[in-house]
């Protein structure tokens, strides 16, 4: 047996040369701290964020990026209602040609019994007796032709309906013998619904795409962030209170009400027993203290995603 594990070949598919070589099975990759975003970089440019804004769960975005995001969102749904409407406006076309298209076999039926001397007297005998179960009501020594028909009450629309579903099954019939093909997906059950599994409700809410689920957004439930720098270059963030500065590596939120950014220690020495900011006193309660804590540092500590993981299939 070989000394190294990988170099075993008894137990495994493949050698650990063609795994390499292959990418098979899946591979796991520790994330370092460039595949990270910084704490104060806009989550759509990726680019330190320029008048910054952050949504109702604390994601930061520039104005700009968040305004435009927004604006192209609304356009797309304007786009999918008019696509809506054509559809809708495409699917009442066909139902009323099909309905007219029914009631023209109606009176081309009628017109056949009508005009001919015998007519369809025993298809449409025959026709009843099936939907009447076949039921024959005989009594004494009286023969079928002295019991009365049952004439069943049935409206207009239940007759268009059930000429429609005739029609759908001659067309299918006679489809039958000129397609090539034993499979189609007019000729399936699933062929009628089709047209209503197309029509699907739209998503007119605007929606934050920072994580995997997103959440709703709108230009009024966003929060001007208020940051305060170390110096005048601003390039570095620190807390108001304990003037410590701000990494991917600290936790820290925002308050929805004024914007002003605070490490995480400091909101629950100050903030949470006095109800109010610490740097312009303002009225704070604890559902207006938004958390902003940033991804991590690509440790497993200050990170909920520390690792990615990439599924191939071998030979392809």
């Amino acid at each position: 047996m070989p000394r190294h594990s990988k170099n075993n070949t008894a137990s495994s598919v493949f050698t650990y040369h063609e795994t390499k070589s292959l990418e098979y099975g899946t591979k796991k990759h520790r994330l370092g701290r460039d595949s990270f975003r910084e704490y104060n970089a806009c989550f759509l440019c990726l680019q330190t964020a320029r008048d910054p804004v952050a949504c109702p769960q604390g994601h930061l975005a520039c104005r700009e990026c968040m305004y435009e995001s927004i604006l192209t969102q609304k356009q797309n749904v304007k786009r999918e209602q008019r696509l809506l409407e054509q559809k809708l406006q495409a699917l009442e076309e066909m139902k009323g040609k099909e309905q007219e298209e029914a009631r023209q076999a109606m009176l081309d039926q009628f017109e056949k019994t009508q005009t001919s001397m015998l007519g369809n007297r025993k298809h449409v005998q025959q026709h009843s007796q099936k939907q009447n179960g076949k039921e024959k009501e005989e009594e004494g020594g009286k023969t079928s032709s002295g019991v009365k028909r049952k004439i069943q009450d049935a409206t207009d629309d239940d007759q268009l309906a059930r000429a429609a579903k005739r029609l759908a099954e001659e067309k299918a019939d006679k489809s039958k013998s000129k397609l090539s093909s034993f499979w189609l997906p007019s000729m399936t059950p699933e062929a009628e619904k089709q047209y209503k599994d197309e029509i699907k409700p739209i998503q007119t809410q605007t929606m934050c795409t920072a994580v995997k689920t997103p959440h709703p957004v709108s230009l009024k439930s966003l929060i001007e962030i208020k940051f305060q720098y170390e110096d005048d270059a601003k390039k570095k963030c620190q807390c108001p209170a304990c003037l410590k500065s701000l990494s991917n590596s600290s936790k820290f939120s925002a308050m929805r009400s004024c914007g002003h950014v605070i490490c995480n220690s400091c909101v629950d020495m100050f903030v949470k027993k006095t109800k109010r900011c610490y740097v312009c006193e303002a009225k704070t309660k604890s559902k207006d203290i938004v958390d902003m804590s940033p991804e991590g540092t690509g440790f497993a500590s200050g990170s909920t995603m520390a690792e990615a993981k990439k599924w191939d299939v071998a030979f392809q």
